[in-house]
């Protein structure tokens, strides 16, 4: 059943559920549920709500203070406080009162604080407020307030269940510990040492941490819902915490994280990350695994770790109110850096501005760097790239946006954790084609920064962001292509940010040490979950590897099938030696991109031919001849697109059609008649005497049309003029002689060069829509399931199909005219007659990979180069050996992801063994010292981490003794 259902069933129970609740507003029963006397108090922690009487009600919560009670008025119950009932706290003797207090009475429960003498604690504590001391009756509060205000015996105890006033007795007896101690033994966090009058429970302490990890929940707001807990009408009534609940809280977070990392059971000194969790996946040499390179089985790149670095500006900072008066209780210990060390570098590191040769990247760090008001304009930092662990001490904030300077630091501390033994690191950033160029040599300028030199950094770029760069970026950083990447997709720190944004914006107002430890406590929690949830990650990794493996493998072993095998012995060199190289020179792996120079467009001829002519003097005239010539040959193919929608309208086109045509062809008569006054400056008075001025002369165009049906003749649509059909005065129109007897000569020969890169133009988009046409076919026509979906599939290859006519039709319209304009037998057959026949979708272009195709040719037009030579093909031999080292690098690519994802797994189980035995080593060590808590927790730790590694090994097993079968389409297809 849906939820919706439930909630249909529950409709007509909606009465008889509302009497239950107003029923319970009454007690059904007046007696104590203890001894049967009459009752006065309601529990609403108790289950069921029962009814106790003064006494009972003392006696029952004795040991459970933080129930919430009402109090029968004799007509309805009335909002109370266990205090009232005359419950004290005494501490020292396991709740027992104290043999050597005198007063064990409670004759002092509704004392004023002017009856007391010493309240320091207390009027500090207001005075932080900005209010002034408490002075005010208990007996001056509303009524149905629950709790006391204002009387100095009584101690403020702040739980999850709300704000509680209780008396507390601290133990005398000689010995006795602090007042801070006996209430921290008890499980209440002091918020002052002399002494307390407000304490915190370790409930609420542990409710408020997570529900900030969980919902990113601020101090404010939790102790806001707190007060309301306490009394929904006057919750400004009660006392506020709010400022100590922020401090105790970053002091609790201090002890948790101290207690968790082995720090209570032997004193050494807390270094740089200590105080973090790493990840249990990555190779971490002494550790999680043994690096042994002598082993020649065994790859290079497996130890090789896998670093992305990024940058968040959503994690602002406001310049401290006062920061000579923070206190750090981190400063480096987890994983921002540390401050002083990372100051004294910004002190001396050079801002350096190098010149991109790249896209302009910096517009974006630009956008972020403005800094006023702010300490702080961002953090940046590393993680793992495979799985998304926060490295420890290696977050650092921005002054100024993203700058070098900044991830530099963050970068070298990076490379400081558990990395003993870690030769190769691959780094995935954003502008790592930039970032790299001269990262060492801004180290080994650097008095503080160092990376050992034996080892290598390869650089890379996340496979979403290197598609913002150049197009030589993509195979030169792209993981793709990078030996011993593997799978990354180097883009996952982008999905870290997001629990930080939560609390980004309580943290920015915060204290410098008391931001740093949130951002601290929030990586690691983050972490954390990774760690627990590490082994169904990786089975989930192992899963899409198997799938992968099998897919890629297949798809290269039917490609290198019908391959040249000399040629594959070729590309195989190409491939090895581009990988050797790339380290030193990355521009090796444009292997991998088709690198032929392209034939010149027609804008490109046209920008060389002005070039030639702002070098070289000339008549005046010929100033902006070759633009006057280009915008002619944009005319002309523009009559030639309108002569083809006009045939295909048929011979009955309707009005809106109509109306369509003779739109565009008052367009075009406009364009005609502004490009003929232009060449009135070029052809002069002899433009009156051109084709097509006041002479019936049409165009004489044969269309080549690729859809079935589209037959109607040009002269069956009624118009008064037909300025498509219009010949206008081209060179190639006015005809050698005429052009020699007005003396414009110049001009055929810039007609000539920019009819070459008109064909040019035409036979490229032909390619391009034929490679459309194929992969429609492949993808959608051949897949098609129901009659809408082949519907729509069709509809694509007719828009395609239009798209190739209008280019085949103009090639053919340039052709003719490169004859008429003298066109030597060299580039006539370059530029070969172009026949319906040839625009067919070959075999060999749909699926290249398939059997057979070794032997099959193409149009000739699919081979064509700069040099002219059409016998050749070497576009598209350099189409297929690109096509071959990239589905090899698939391959290749799945191949290590297999092996390492192996190797993870054992890294993982490796990890929590490592960590059980640490846990049972520290046992041992409080054990000679009778340590009996240090011992449990040791235990209970070991334990933890055993469980940890048993769920992991059985899920590895159930994995690879049962690994998926079926195969996973479409890898190929993405290259």
């Amino acid at each position: 059943k849906s939820q919706n259902d439930y909630i249909r069933q529950w409709v007509p129970k909606t009465k008889a559920y509302l009497d239950i609740l107003l029923q319970r507003e009454v007690p059904s029963d007046r007696s104590c549920i203890i001894c049967g006397t009459d009752g006065v108090y309601k529990c609403h922690g108790c289950f069921g709500e029962p009814l106790y009487c003064t006494s009972c009600c003392r006696t029952q919560h004795q040991r459970l203070l933080f129930h919430r009670v009402s109090q029968w008025t004799g007509s309805f119950f009335e909002k109370s406080c266990l205090v009232k009932s005359g419950i004290v706290i005494w501490l020292g003797h396991d709740g027992k009162p104290c043999p050597w207090d005198d007063d064990v009475g409670d004759s002092g429960v509704f004392t004023t604080a002017e009856e007391e003498a010493n309240t320091t604690d207390m009027e500090s504590t207001s005075e932080e407020d900005g209010t002034a001391p408490f002075s005010k009756d208990a007996d001056d509060l509303p009524t149905g307030v629950p709790f006391i205000k204002g009387n100095s015996s009584m101690t403020t105890i702040v739980d999850k269940s709300g704000v509680h006033t209780h008396m507390v007795k601290y133990c005398t007896c000689p010995g006795a510990g602090a007042a801070d101690i006996q209430l921290f033994k008890m499980g209440l966090f002091p918020a002052s040492f002399l002494e307390p009058k407000t304490a915190f429970t370790f409930d609420v302490l542990n409710d408020f941490l997570l529900d900030n990890l969980e919902c990113g929940t601020s101090a404010m707001n939790y102790y806001s819902k707190l007060r309301r807990m306490t009394t929904t009408v006057f919750p400004h009534l009660v006392p506020d915490r709010y400022r100590e609940l922020m401090r105790v809280a970053r002091q609790w977070r201090k002890l948790k994280l101290l207690k968790r990392n082995g720090f209570g059971h032997e004193e050494k000194e807390v270094k740089h990350g200590d105080l973090a969790l790493f990840c249990p996946a990555c190779p971490q040499p002494g550790i999680n695994n043994v690096n042994n390179e002598l082993d020649l089985q065994t790859p290079s790149w497996l130890y090789m770790r896998s670093l992305v670095m990024d940058g968040n500006f959503k994690a602002e900072h406001l310049h401290a109110v006062n920061p000579g008066d923070e206190v750090s209780l981190m400063d480096g210990r987890g994983f921002m850096v540390g401050d002083a060390l990372y100051k004294e570098h910004l002190a001396v590191a050079q801002d350096t501005m190098q010149r991109s040769e790249c896209n302009n990247h910096r517009a974006v760090n630009q956008a972020n760097a403005s800094h006023h008001r702010l300490e702080a304009t961002g953090i940046g930092g590393c993680a793992c790239a495979r799985h998304g662990c926060f490295v420890p001490h290696a977050m650092v904030d921005f002054q100024k946006g993203e700058r070098q300077m900044n991830m530099d630091y963050a970068l070298c501390q990076a490379l400081k954790i558990n990395a003993n033994g870690i030769r190769r690191v691959l780094t995935f950033y954003d502008v790592n084609c930039q970032y790299h160029k001269r990262l060492r040599d801004r180290i080994a300028d650097s008095p503080i920064m160092e990376i050992p030199k034996e080892m290598k950094i390869i650089p890379g770029i996340g496979l979403w962001h290197v598609h913002g760069h150049q197009d030589s970026c993509y195979v030169r950083y792209a993981s793709n292509f990078i030996k011993g990447a593997r799978r990354i997709d180097g883009e996952i720190m982008e999905t870290l940010w997001a629990p930080l944004n939560i609390i980004s914006p309580a943290a920015r107002g915060m204290g410098t040490p008391h931001r740093k430890e949130c951002l601290d406590y929030q990586m690691n929690d983050c972490n954390f979950m990774k760690m627990i949830r590490m082994s169904k990650s990786l089975c989930k990794k192992y899963n899409k590897a198997v799938r992968g493996t099998a897919d890629s493998k297949l798809a290269f072993e039917m490609l290198d099938e019908t391959a040249n095998p000399v040629k594959v012995r070729e590309w195989e060199a190409q491939e090895r030696a581009a990988h050797q190289r790339r380290r030193r020179d990355p521009t090796a792996m444009d292997i991998y991109e088709v690198q032929l120079q392209k034939a010149l467009t027609r804008k490109q001829q046209e920008i060389r031919l002005l070039a030639e002519q702002g070098q070289r003097p000339g008549p005046i005239r010929q100033r902006g001849a070759a633009t006057w010539l280009a915008e002619g040959l944009t005319i002309e193919e523009a009559q030639v697109t309108l002569q083809m929608a006009i045939r295909r309208l048929g011979g009955q086109p309707t009005d809106t059609q109509q109306l369509c045509i003779a739109r565009g062809r008052d367009i075009l008569q406009r364009d005609i008649d502004r490009w003929r006054q232009a060449g009135l400056a070029f052809l002069g008075d002899s433009i009156g005497d051109a084709p097509g001025d006041g002479e019936e002369c049409n165009m004489d165009l044969d269309l080549i049309m690729l859809e079935e049906g589209s037959d109607a003749r040009i002269e069956n649509q009624p118009s008064s003029y037909h300025p498509e059909m219009t010949v206008i005065p081209l060179p190639s129109n006015l005809g050698l002689d005429t052009c020699t007897a007005i003396g414009v000569d110049d001009l055929v020969k810039q007609e000539l060069i920019l009819r070459q890169g008109q064909a040019n133009d035409a036979l490229q988009n032909i390619r391009v829509h034929l490679a459309d046409k194929a992969v429609i076919f492949r993808k959608t026509v051949r897949v098609a399931k129901s009659q809408a979906t082949s519907t729509r599939a069709w509809a694509q290859v007719h828009s395609v199909d239009r798209a190739v006519s209008i280019q085949a039709s103009i090639y053919s319209q340039c052709r003719k005219q490169l004859c008429k304009l003298g066109a030597n037998d060299t580039l006539l057959r370059r530029y070969q007659a172009l026949v319906k026949e040839q625009l067919k979708v070959s075999t060999a272009v749909a699926d290249p990979n398939s059997r057979g195709q070794r032997d099959n040719t193409l149009p000739w037009f699919w081979s064509l180069d700069v040099a002219g030579d059409s016998k050749s093909n070497d576009w598209l031999n350099e189409f297929y050996c690109v096509h071959w080292l990239r589905v090899k690098a698939l391959k290749d690519r799945w191949a290590e992801e297999m092996l390492l994802v192996r190797h993870e797994m054992d890294w993982t189980c490796n990890f929590f063994l490592h960590k059980a035995a640490e846990w049972k080593r520290l046992g041992a060590v409080v054990k000679e010292d009778n340590k009996q808590g240090s011992m449990a927790y040791a235990g209970r730790q070991e334990k933890i981490y055993e469980s940890l590694l048993e769920e992991a090994r059985q899920a590895f097993h159930r994995m690879k003794a049962y690994p998926p079968t079926w195969g996973m389409r479409g890898e190929v297809d993405n290259l």
